[in-house]
């Protein structure tokens, strides 16, 4: 008898690293209001106390200076952002297809893997659509949104101080605090909901991460006819997922199947908002086979978990991310009322933080299931900045995975043309004289290039013998340059004899004793030049 298998189950490191994309819009609309409170605070030629509508002109006419700093941020942040989802669910989103096609391939015996371009094409589609609906939003309707308010911070400060309600100071920073409230507006949807632009730009990345998620888990078992899935267990469910928790389902009819009872998820609303598998669920439908593979083993607080107490867990824990909302929200205002330098907002914000995270301390005491995430309180811990270097990384590591495959490819080239004798490496004489000094080559060559207003060539001390011993020993070894279409070839050795004099062909610096050299390969012969890895070189 077969042996079953375990499912894998892959974590959910998408969703967590989408979360982090869509965090680098919330910094955004943080930044960009800082700017606004900077442009708000500096000083000019006239006090909102003395002269309160110069001052007005004023900074009206800085709309333009703070128009073009929150252009170069909005560029910056969403430039990155950018980058990120799309390796996120492009290169992240195919490794979860392949590595769950991959283990139902084993399970079922069904051979190797093979690429499926529809899939790379639908999550380049997905990202595709994900940006423009964010880029309208953040290039367009953001802008205009803080210039607006910041119009209106002014105007109604302004106005406060004009009829005697308050002082400058307390005037901006009351001002100030509302539209920080407020935040930076999006739009309106079809419901009459305002959206504030970084909370529609989450909504759109957690929506877009979502639905990758489950089509590159579901479609590696539609491709093979498995219509069967385990659903996750949580110590938090809602109504419609509580009895899936922990079971087999399907996508088509409830049926017993290898002694295992199956339960359709059209019987629980699949495919409806409110339903199983619907807004905001993030259970985790792991292709199964019955008869192949078994459950995975639960941890102790999860064993005896019953739908109802997940249900009620569910409820609760909601409660807990409220909470988190507040504190993070406080931290928020706290930061303005730190920026504007308002002792008194400070204090409040500081007070209203404390109690909060006591609030938070007392709920988690009372519910044991629950775990403090600090990650959830924080003001922000500059995504922008990590993501950036990931970036970075990447393509340091892209360039770098493209160098050793041309490398691969030359060296390859490389072989066949020496054997096949389209290239030789004996050293070709008349190149080797070329940058011997006192021969007729290479006067020669150094009166060519003294027409041409270029440095001398680069020349060698050592024999024609000695050439041909580094050829033997180096040929093939070194970085070639990559040139796959050329009959020619050349590759860089760095060793520790010395072997001449390198002569800059730009700059006509001159460097003694070189150790590292230049091979030219080709139809007629080798020779060899002195060089120095990492600069331009000449023949």
């Amino acid at each position: 008898m077969k042996e079953k298998k375990p499912i894998k189950l892959n974590d959910e490191q998408l969703m967590l690293d989408a979360s982090q994309v869509a965090d680098i819009y919330h910094q955004l609309t943080l930044e960009l209001f800082d700017q606004v409170i900077d442009r708000i605070k500096e000083r000019g030629s006239a006090s909102l106390d003395d002269n309160p509508y110069i001052w007005q002109l004023e900074k009206m006419n800085e709309m333009g200076l703070l128009n073009e700093d929150n252009l170069k941020l909005i560029s910056d942040r969403s430039g990155i952002a950018e980058e990120q989802l799309r390796h996120v669910i492009q290169n992240e989103g195919y490794k979860i297809y392949k590595d769950t096609k991959q283990q139902l391939l084993e399970a079922t015996g069904g051979g190797g893997f093979a690429g499926n371009s529809i899939i790379q094409t639908n999550l380049a589609a997905y990202v595709n659509q994900a940006m423009g609906d964010i880029d309208n939003l953040i290039n367009t309707t953001l802008p205009m949104s803080v210039r607006k308010v910041y119009q209106s911070i002014v105007q109604e400060s302004v106005a406060k101080v004009v009829t005697g309600l308050t002082t400058s100071d307390k005037a901006i920073s009351d001002t100030v605090m509302k539209w920080a409230q407020k935040g930076f507006y999006g739009f309106t949807d079809s419901q009459g909901k305002n959206w504030k632009a970084d909370t529609y730009a989450r909504q759109v990345i957690k929506s877009t991460a979502w639905r990758v998620y489950r089509e590159v888990r579901l479609a590696p078992a539609e491709e093979l006819g498995i219509d069967t899935y385990y659903y996750s267990k949580k110590s938090t469910a809602r109504e419609m997922c509580a009895p899936l928790q922990h079971q087999i389902v399907t996508t088509g009819v409830a049926r017993t199947e290898a002694g295992e009872r199956i339960l359709a998820l059209s019987d629980y609303g699949y495919g409806y908002a409110g339903g199983c598998q619907g807004i905001n669920c993030t259970h985790e439908m792991t292709p199964y086979i019955p008869g192949a593979n078994y459950k995975p083993d639960l941890p102790d607080e999860l064993k005896d978990l019953t739908p109802e107490q997940a249900i009620e867990n569910a409820n609760v824990q909601a409660k807990q991310r409220a909470l988190e909302r507040s504190i993070r929200q406080s931290k928020e205002f706290l930061h303005v009322a730190e920026k504007l330098g308002d002792s008194e907002l400070i204090s409040k914000y500081k007070s209203k933080v404390r109690i909060q995270q006591g609030a938070m301390r007392d709920y988690l005491k009372q519910h044991p299931f629950l775990h403090r995430d600090y990650a959830r309180e924080k003001y922000y811990d500059d995504p922008y900045t990590k993501a950036k270097k990931e970036v970075k990384v990447r393509k340091e590591l892209e360039k770098l995975e493209k160098h050793r495959a041309e490398q691969k490819e030359m060296r390859e080239k490389f072989n066949s043309a020496v054997k096949s004798g389209i290239i030789k490496t004996e050293i070709n004489n008349e190149h080797f004289e070329n940058h011997i000094r006192g021969t007729k080559g290479y006067e020669k060559y150094l009166q060519k290039n003294l027409e041409k207003g270029a440095p001398p060539p680069s020349y060698l001390t050592i024999t024609k013998e000695e050439c041909q011993a580094l050829v033997d020993r180096y040929a093939g070894t070194g970085q070639f340059k990559y040139d796959p279409k050329s009959t020619k070839m050349q590759e860089i050795i760095s060793q520790n004899k010395p072997i001449g004099t390198y002569i800059d062909p730009r700059t006509g610096e001159v460097v003694e004793n070189t150790t590292d050299f230049r091979i030219h390969y080709s139809k007629t012969g080798s020779h060899i030049v002195p060089t120095i890895k990492g600069k331009g070189d000449r023949k």
